[in-house]
């Protein structure tokens, strides 16, 4: 082996020690990088318009953008996590209060008294020896709930110390994606080893998907959580700011979405003879807040990337199972990429066989 391989594979060798160090030196802050350099995206064009239109220093535009979005996003962020509070215990109180009062024994009744076919009755027997067993079993479950008070409460203290570290980490992240971006970018893009024209191809395709995905995604996500918290307020339900948050972070799964929330609603509230809020929210749910994301997704994601919409479906489902809800951005950037690599292979190497 000459001196030359040698050198050549110690490199390698040491650059993919390297490689695996980093990551699992920057692997507990992933997640923060990950959401600064999304926001930064979002807002990059806010940031490339000061610098242009004010003629500032780069440092300068993107404090100033940084700053934008803090005032845009801590109010609210502050009004909702105190709302949400306030509405997380209100839920707990009732739970516990419908738990004890007997009123978990009268749903199971008039849930009995519901099943009128032959087939809902059996399966209503075969359920019966169950019935006490659960009913028993949250009733215990509320009055521990008592007994861990005291430790909830240090553990959200700590949760929101590390949430305000998260944040913080974030906007600091933020400020330097935004005042650095292009060298980052120029950094990682001559590091590909490709062609030029290759090279531009897959750098765009990764910038049009990150910008439907980021767009079509959280615009969908806010309208069914805001369609869903006004349906709960109009029809005078509880909780329904709560209800708007959770149908924003569940419409990013598929299959279900927005209706893991809803639903078991519509259900409830029918059992309980709320016949008519049950209906109404049952169309609502059905044809306006579920059925949004079927017009929104293809519009803003499908269509931009080209990418069929069983595969986005697939790779949104597998990215959320793989890699938290960072993978719902994910996933359709690993498919197109994957699709663009396969369209360079075929142009570059097998055209030439």
């Amino acid at each position: 082996m000459k001196r030359e391989q040698i050198v050549s594979y110690f490199f390698i060798g040491l650059f993919i020690f390297i490689v695996y160090e980093l990551f699992r030196l920057f692997s507990p802050f992933l997640h923060a990088i990950f959401w600064a350099a999304i926001l930064a995206f979002a807002f990059y064009p806010l940031y490339r318009n000061i610098l242009n239109r004010f003629r500032v220093k780069r440092t300068l535009a993107a404090l100033i953008t940084t700053l934008i979005i803090l005032l845009l996003i801590t109010p609210p962020m502050i009004l909702i996590l105190f709302s949400l509070t306030e509405e997380a215990v209100e839920l707990y109180q009732r739970a516990s209060a419908y738990l004890t009062s007997g009123e978990l024994e009268r749903f199971f009744e008039n849930l009995k008294t519901t099943a009128s076919t032959e087939w809902a009755r059996q399966l209503w027997s075969r359920l019966e020896p169950f019935r006490q067993n659960m009913v028993d079993a949250l009733l215990a479950f509320t009055r521990r709930m008592g007994n861990l008070t005291a430790m909830q409460i240090i553990a959200l203290s700590k949760n929101l110390l590390l949430l305000c570290f998260n944040f913080f980490l974030i906007i600091f992240l933020l400020f330097f994606f935004l005042r650095d971006g292009e060298q980052i970018y120029r950094f990682f893009y001559d590091l590909i080893p490709m062609e030029q024209k290759n090279k531009k191809t897959l750098a765009g395709k990764m910038n049009e998907t990150f910008s439907a995905v980021i767009r079509g995604q959280l615009l969908t996500s806010i309208v069914q959580g805001t369609l869903a918290g006004l349906t709960f307020w109009i029809l005078q339900l509880p909780i329904p700011l709560l209800i708007g948050f959770l149908t924003f972070l569940s419409s990013m799964i598929p299959v279900t979405g927005a209706a893991t929330v809803w639903a078991p609603f519509a259900i409830y509230l029918f059992v309980t003879n709320e016949v008519t809020k049950a209906a109404i929210l049952s169309v609502i749910g059905a044809f306006l807040i579920s059925l949004s994301d079927n017009f929104l997704k293809p519009v803003l994601i499908g269509e931009k990337t080209k990418l069929p919409i069983f595969l986005l479906f697939l790779g949104m489902l597998g990215g959320l199972k793989i890699y938290g809800l960072t993978g719902v951005f994910l996933g359709p950037v690993i498919l197109s990429l994957f699709f663009v690599l396969v369209k360079i292979y075929h142009e570059e190497y097998q055209t030439h066989t």
